[in-house]
């Protein structure tokens, strides 16, 4: 008689509750079909795992040893039928998500708490990169998703945009220009002014802005992405124009949120492999984001109206 899953389950449920007909009862069989199961088991270990003495059974020491090891299993199994359920219920499984500086401060953490609430049992591995290495990790399959800066459609690639928000200005608290509802270019002739790196080309159409308005800006400090230019403009050190995503991160700053006259969208692409099918985890995470980023623009327009 070979080994097979009907014999070690006669016996763990007999080894479980201590007689045959208990076991019976569990499995919802005779009593004789389990006592000629337990019979067919010994004879395939070639073991006696009972001394029977008329209705019965006493385990011996092999049995209770063997019984330690055949636990294991039906423990296993059982581990592996609560993974299949929670990866059905998108319970369980990790998201690699390759994004942009600019939304690597709050703005992915709010989507990642915000997705764990439904998800508590998913691993999200968030990677910051520039946008060309983002799509290349995304059309290499190395990240599930991309979260680029600009509009961009890379190869081998899935692509949409995220948003078209207009970048707004960004005050110290203090600042004389926070009692107007709305900066100009004008408005920021000779202002200490925190730049973005000029090979940017946010930095790059914003510089043309004001070249057309012929303003003239007191830069103070160049820095490298728009974090550092948020955080330059809540220690005081001068205004700056970026996006919004951003600027929200620092909204329990000493800053002031004004919108720009002039209209500059932000635009950001999520990009998905095209050779990796979307599955329901990352679908589900990928409402997050856009449910995260309608929050943000909601919040944005509350204190920009403030």
């Amino acid at each position: 008689m070979q080994l097979n899953s009907r014999l070690l389950e006669c016996f763990h449920a007999t080894m479980a509750v201590g007689t045959v007909t208990g076991a019976a009862e569990i499995l919802n069989t005779s009593q004789p079909a389990v006592s000629r199961s337990l019979k067919q088991l010994e004879d395939a270990v070639k073991m006696t795992l009972f001394n029977r003495s008329g209705n019965r059974v006493v385990p011996t020491r092999e049995a209770f040893l063997l019984y330690e090891e055949v636990d294991k299993s039906f423990r296993s199994i059982r581990r592996i039928g609560r993974a299949a359920e929670e990866i059905k219920n998108l319970q369980q499984g990790k998201i690699h998500i390759a994004c942009a500086p600019a939304y690597s401060q709050g703005f992915l953490v709010s989507a990642v708490k915000a997705f764990n609430e439904n998800h508590p049992g998913v691993q999200t591995v968030v990677t910051t990169r520039q946008t060309p290495t983002i799509s290349e990790l995304v059309a290499s399959r190395q990240c599930d998703i991309g979260l680029a800066a600009y509009a961009v459609e890379p190869d081998g690639t899935e692509h949409q945009i995220f948003t078209e928000a207009a970048e707004v200005c960004l005050l110290p608290s203090d600042h004389p220009l926070c009692s107007k509802n709305e900066i100009s270019p004008q408005d920021l002739n000779q202002q200490s002014f925190v730049t973005l790196g000029q090979n940017d080309p946010y930095a790059k159409r914003l510089q043309s802005v004001f070249e057309a308005n012929d303003v003239t800006l007191k830069a103070v400090i160049e820095v490298h992405n728009s974090i550092m230019a948020a955080e330059a403009v809540a220690q005081g050190v001068g205004v700056t124009i970026i996006n919004p995503f951003s600027a929200l991160s620092f909204k329990h700053r000493d800053v002031v949120f004004r919108r720009f006259t002039n209209k500059l969208p932000f635009k950001s692409t999520i990009i998905r492999s095209k050779f990796q099918p979307l599955n329901a985890l990352v679908s589900a995470f990928e409402t997050s984001l856009i449910e995260t980023r309608d929050g943000y623009l909601n919040e944005l327009e509350t204190l920009l109206d403030y």
